[in-house]
């Protein structure tokens, strides 16, 4: 029969709370990365839709699929709104763990942002 391990007193506490604060910290990133992420991209859609008007005279695609909507206006603005996310969206990581860093003085908890941050 094996021997009984009796904890110490409050080391089940410590062990709880430490992952608690980095369940906290895991999950305030979240909300940071996704309210960016959702602002830069409701931002990017805007710009690029003002951008279109500017330049084309008319409305962009509402539904690039749709049949009746032209090849080169439907692919024109697929590209254009597939860069524009993509560029706005690394932008709000970035910027998201510039924030993260200054605030809490640690990389952000999401793998591979604090390696690629440090190189």
């Amino acid at each position: 029969m094996p021997p009984l391990v009796v904890p110490l007193r409050g080391s089940s506490t410590r062990r709880s709370q430490g992952q608690s604060a980095r369940s906290l910290k895991k999950y305030g990133w979240k909300a940071l990365t996704i309210g960016l992420g959702a602002f830069s991209g409701f931002a990017t859609q805007r710009f690029l839709e003002v951008i279109w008007r500017a330049l084309r005279g008319s409305e962009p695609p509402k539904v690039p699929a749709d049949r009746s909507a032209p090849w080169r206006d439907a692919l024109s603005w697929a590209v254009a709104t597939g860069v524009g996310v993509g560029v706005a969206r690394l932008l709000a990581v970035r910027s998201a763990a510039a924030v993260w860093e200054t605030a809490v003085h640690e990389p952000p908890p999401e793998p591979g942002i604090a390696e690629s941050s440090a190189a």
